[in-house]
């Protein structure tokens, strides 16, 4: 009986082998046999925390599209953009996302597959990003960038260099208190004490625990995740602590007039109790995605600027020739045509984007009935299909010397339109479409204001580590790309700078 029933696994599993190779509607893709085989090929990259450099293996290997799972493909190519990511398109968000669900009650925006819940739930929330709303939200956030630039005066004098910082930690600190006056309407308090922050670290490393499970729900049904306890303890920790904000906030409000926040505007539709009022569980969901949604992908974002400048230092002179011949002072640095007119400031920041993007591995969309056509080939439904960044960022047919830092490429007055259209055509660092960053304005705009400042009034200086100092600059990023994590994020440590006050 014994005999017979291993026969009977052996023979189903030869066919389950036979068929995911050789009669699967994807099987003409190619790919690592074991990923056209098993998603156990990238929950294994997901524990890695390698999936973002896997990819861009990946299509070196195997070319345009690649089969990464028995059900997914990873193309890369400007012409799978619209087709997969656009407001029209035959996708929804693929199950991946799902996996949020079996440790939060309701879903956040963020974590919604369902069109139509995916769009009242952004409908809401877009309230609070209004232009209006973002000038409202500028004066807590330049309160708070004035005492985190304050930090580096202690040690730093115009002749004398600070010690050496570690701008991942720096920026991280810097951002959790940010998105808390963003989102809450108070910093958290991590800039004067950084116990404040110690539910980042452990629910990042949750949120890799997620990606995990995102890609084998299995693991969480069958309980495999209790495997992994931190993960468990890191997201119900988060939970808690999201809902607690969410109350606090609640409890504040009653006494304003006026929406000071990101959590008061959804309030205030939570009190109107319009057709798309969002329940009280929602709000306490959508705290969820608002704690940590922008720092760290805004902290990481901010640290690459960092690195990218300091790598490449002719291009660091250069944005502070803009800034300090564009500014008489630091309190003219703010929301505005004057530094929307940065175009240099502007370059840098979207050719870091560029060159060390923050988004891992890809996001995934779902093919709905009738599949999608791409590049002349046709996708069936139920397909998992996404464009990965670190691959197509580092593209040739779009990027010339894709690996070099060159703000120029973006510049009109330094670049041919024709070269710069087709930069722009596969450049979409904070996504597109229906799912595009829905704070993507307010990100852009901490990002601009903080680089600014900081160039503006420090001199800066990277310290190299012993064993880098004889790497070219492209030498240093790709180092900085293989040590970094991807854990739907991708964050690195560093780099380390010392500050000096600007003559």
């Amino acid at each position: 009986m014994l005999i017979a029933l291993l026969s009977l696994c052996a023979f189903s599993t030869l066919l389950v082998v036979y068929y995911r190779l050789y009669l699967h509607p994807l099987a003409k893709y190619p790919g690592p046999v074991f990923a056209r085989l098993t998603d156990w090929y990238n929950v294994y990259h997901c524990f890695k925390g390698d999936r973002h450099i896997d990819f861009v293996r990946l299509h070196n290997r195997y070319g345009k599209i690649v089969r990464y799972g028995p059900n997914r493909l990873s193309i890369n190519s400007v012409g799978a953009l619209r087709p997969i990511y656009s407001a029209t398109a035959n996708t929804k968000k693929a199950n991946f996302y799902e996996a949020m669900q079996f440790y939060m009650d309701i879903p956040s925006t963020h974590c919604t597959v369902e069109k139509e819940q995916h769009a009242r739930k952004r409908r809401i929330l877009s309230q609070a990003f209004s232009d209006k709303m973002l000038q409202a939200y500028q004066p807590l956030f330049l309160k708070t960038l004035t005492k985190y630039l304050g930090r580096y005066e202690k040690n730093a004098g115009e002749d004398s260099w600070s010690g050496a910082y570690d701008m991942n930690h720096e920026f991280s600190l810097f951002v959790f208190d940010a998105m808390g006056g963003f989102c809450f309407g108070k910093p958290f308090g991590a800039l004067d004490d950084p116990k404040k922050a110690d539910i980042v670290p452990p629910t990042f490393e949750g949120f890799q625990g997620l990606n995990v499970v995102g890609h084998m729900h299995g693991i969480a049904l069958l309980h495999l995740d209790s495997l992994q306890p931190r993960l468990k303890k890191a997201i119900e920790d988060y939970k808690k602590y999201s809902a607690e904000l969410a109350h606090e906030c609640i409890a504040r409000s009653s006494d304003q007039k006026e929406s000071a926040c990101v959590f008061d505007v959804l309030l205030e539709g939570y009190r109107q109790k319009g057709t798309d009022a969002p329940s009280i569980k929602e709000l306490e969901s959508e705290s969820s995605l608002l704690v940590l949604a922008g720092s760290d992908s805004t902290a990481n974002s901010l640290s690459n600027v960092i690195f990218n400048l300091l790598n490449n230092p002719h291009t660091l002179e250069r944005l502070q020739a803009e800034l300090r011949t564009k500014f008489t002072n630091l309190d003219q640095i703010c929301i505005g045509p004057a530094l929307g007119d940065c175009e240099y400031l502007n370059a840098c920041i979207d050719e870091s984007m560029r060159v060390t993007p923050v988004i891992g591995g890809l996001t995934q969309r779902a093919t709905l009935a009738g599949g999608i056509e791409i590049d002349g080939e046709h996708v069936p439904a139920k397909t998992d299909v996404g464009v990965p960044h670190h691959a197509i960022f580092r593209n040739e047919e779009y990027f010339a010397d894709p690996w070099t830092y060159e703000p120029m490429r973006w510049m009109v007055s330094e670049n041919s339109k024709e070269a710069i259209r087709t930069a722009r055509a596969a450049f979409w660092p904070l996504g597109m479409g229906l799912t595009e960053c829905i704070g993507k304005k307010w990100a852009l705009i901490e990002i601009k204001l903080t680089i600014a400042r900081m160039v503006y009034k420090y001199d800066l200086k990277l310290v190299v580590p012993d064993n880098e100092k004889d790497l070219t600059p492209i030498e240093r990023l790709h180092r900085r790309e293989e040590e970094a994590t991807d854990r739907f994020t991708v964050g690195s440590k560093g780099p380390n700078v010392r500050f000096r006050l600007a003559k």
